[in-house]
């Protein structure tokens, strides 16, 4: 097992998450749940062909599976006041997709460490940050395997046990990306592996990743370009770049990343043995990472490899630009960045020629962070949805400041805008938590919403602790947590037709609907499942819940 499962096998998970995330034993006095069962229920093979037996008696426990499912969510009420019982259920369910998540927050920040000592990786005793074997001196000593040096390095990599005073949330959350740097930044592969690992571990089936990629186009973009760069640049600007001679040489480097990342990390869990281990099972994909702090001739250029990528390989399906978005550069680029968008929109969207698709850091802002005089919380959403075309939003904390919310909030309903919502993060960052949150009032719009986890490993969380503040402090119910998960997968950036002509009403299309969603498919919707990707992955959520419901104790 790599490095980073520890935390997972130390959690208190039941069975199936225990059995997945590769530890030996079920944390004591769990349920044990039927892990054998719950893989078979996910057997649906590379070229979309379901065993029409898998889940067809996942419901004989029930006498329907509407029956399984009021057990399941009778279950959940019962055990809101366990904290043991509430984690063990919580980490089972299957959750879909983690459509909200930066690679290098992802990790715990022990698993660091123990890279870093692997690799003789110093760290500063005064700033905690990590420096290259080579740069090890007198300032620093090598990274320790415990003790206090070992618990001051894990606070200031990550939330563990943060008190504001002098310094916030906000501003220690964000410093502790240059701390563990050098380290992450030499081990993506086995990041990539600790990520699919740790979902594996929640019963996740998805995840989208985000990381700097573009990196190559993005240099060539600066370097040929001169000046300030405004919206009214653009046309000349890209078509410079593209006319460039080392332009396709650039994207070709870039997906040759993209594609180094995919084959590392599966090397990294010997994906390709006879017997792979569950976390070969969970999708992965890539996010573009662009940070808005940058050089514009540079982001222009890395927005622009992003799209060229996607039209080279699947692996790729997004673009986010990321960084703080109330850093006075993001601020005063934000109208040039929404033209960048705008623009590439209707250079490959409108005309598909690339499948890449856009969700935005978008009101993850307060006022009490904002510059003097800034209005960025009025506006951020609505352009980011109207201008940068963006199919999903991260975050959205400040809708309620942004000018007409309830007409905002009908409009991302209307245009079936998915937000992001990262619980954890909020609260650490910008400290809205709770009934300040605005999570009620999108679902109150029927916008639809994903949990996710933004960078568990900084903020100490997973998947599954983002559903258990969903239920302790938003207090939302079982069905809301299982409409969430499957609108992970509706929203995702995959490729083909939906399982679902409504999520919220979860009705199937016409091809799958007269049976169990789930249960033994038709011939017609095992031919639907077949010609799309993400049907395929939605059908082996609903395998999974049949399996999880069924599974729960009667009352």
């Amino acid at each position: 097992m790599i490095a980073g499962v520890r935390q997972v096998c130390a959690s208190g998970l039941v069975a199936l998450a225990a059995v997945s995330a590769g530890c030996s034993d079920p944390a004591p006095g769990e349920p044990a749940v039927d892990a054998a069962a719950i893989d078979g229920a996910v057997a649906i093979d590379a070229a979309g062909e379901v065993d029409a037996d898998v889940g067809a008696d996942a419901a004989t426990a029930c006498a329907t599976p509407a029956a399984c499912e009021q057990r399941a969510a009778d279950r959940f009420d019962a055990i809101l006041g366990d904290p043991a019982a509430l984690d063990a259920f919580l980490a089972a369910v299957p959750k879909g997709g983690d459509l909200h998540q930066h690679l290098s927050g992802a990790v715990y920040a022990e698993t660091y460490l123990d890279w870093a000592r692997a690799d003789g990786v110093c760290v500063n005793t005064t700033t905690f940050a990590a420096v290259a074997a080579s740069s090890c001196s007198a300032s620093t000593q090598p990274a320790p395997a415990s003790g206090s040096f070992f618990d001051q390095i894990v606070r200031a990599w990550s939330m563990e046990g943060f008190m504001a005073g002098a310094e916030t949330g906000h501003d220690h959350f964000f410093a502790t990306f240059g701390k563990f740097g050098v380290v992450a930044g030499a081990h993506r592969d086995e990041e990539l592996a600790d990520v699919v690992t740790r979902a594996a571990s929640e019963n996740q089936l998805y995840v989208e990743t985000m990381f700097n990629l573009g990196r190559n186009v993005g240099t060539l973009a600066a370097a040929d370009w001169t000046g300030t760069l405004t919206a009214a640049d653009l046309p000349a600007f890209y078509a410079t770049l593209t006319a460039d001679p080392q332009f396709a040489a650039r994207v070709t480097a870039d997906v040759a990343v993209v594609t180094a990342a995919h084959d590392g990390y599966r090397t990294v869990l010997a994906c390709d043995d006879l017997s792979p281990s569950p976390p070969c099972r969970v999708e992965l994909r890539f996010v573009a990472q662009v940070s808005r702090t940058g050089a514009n001739d540079q982001i222009f250029g890395q927005l622009v490899g992003a799209f060229e990528m996607a039209r080279q390989t699947g692996l790729i399906v997004g673009a986010n630009l990321s960084s703080p978005e109330d850093d006075p550069a993001a601020i005063s680029n934000y109208e040039l960045h929404m033209a960048m968008l705008d623009f590439l929109y209707r250079r490959y969207t409108e005309p598909a020629l690339s499948p890449l698709q856009i969700t935005l850091h978008a009101g993850e802002l307060t006022a009490a962070y904002l510059p003097p005089g800034s209005t960025a919380n009025t506006f951020h959403i609505r352009r980011a949805v109207q201008v940068g075309h963006a199919a999903r939003i991260g975050h959205g904390v400040d809708v309620m400041s942004e000018t007409d919310p309830a007409a905002l909030l009908d409009e991302l309903a209307a245009r079936d805008v998915l937000v992001e919502v990262c619980l954890s993060s909020n609260d650490q960052i910008l400290e809205v938590r709770g009934a300040a949150h605005p999570l009620a009032q999108y679902l109150a719009h029927g916008v639809p919403v994903a949990l996710a986890t933004d960078d568990q490993g900084v903020s100490r969380s997973s998947l599954a602790g983002e559903y258990k503040k969903a239920a302790l402090e938003q207090h939302l119910g079982y069905r809301q947590l299982k409409t969430m998960a499957r609108d992970s997968l509706q929203h995702a950036f995959l490729p083909g037709a939906s399982l679902w002509t409504s999520v919220a009403t979860a009705t199937p299309v016409a091809a799958c609907a007269g049976g169990t969603v789930g249960g033994a498919a038709s011939a017609a919707c095992q031919d639907h499942l077949a010609g799309s990707e993400r049907a395929r992955l939605q059908w082996k959520l609903e395998q999974r819940f049949l399996a999880f419901e069924q599974a729960q104790p009667a009352p």
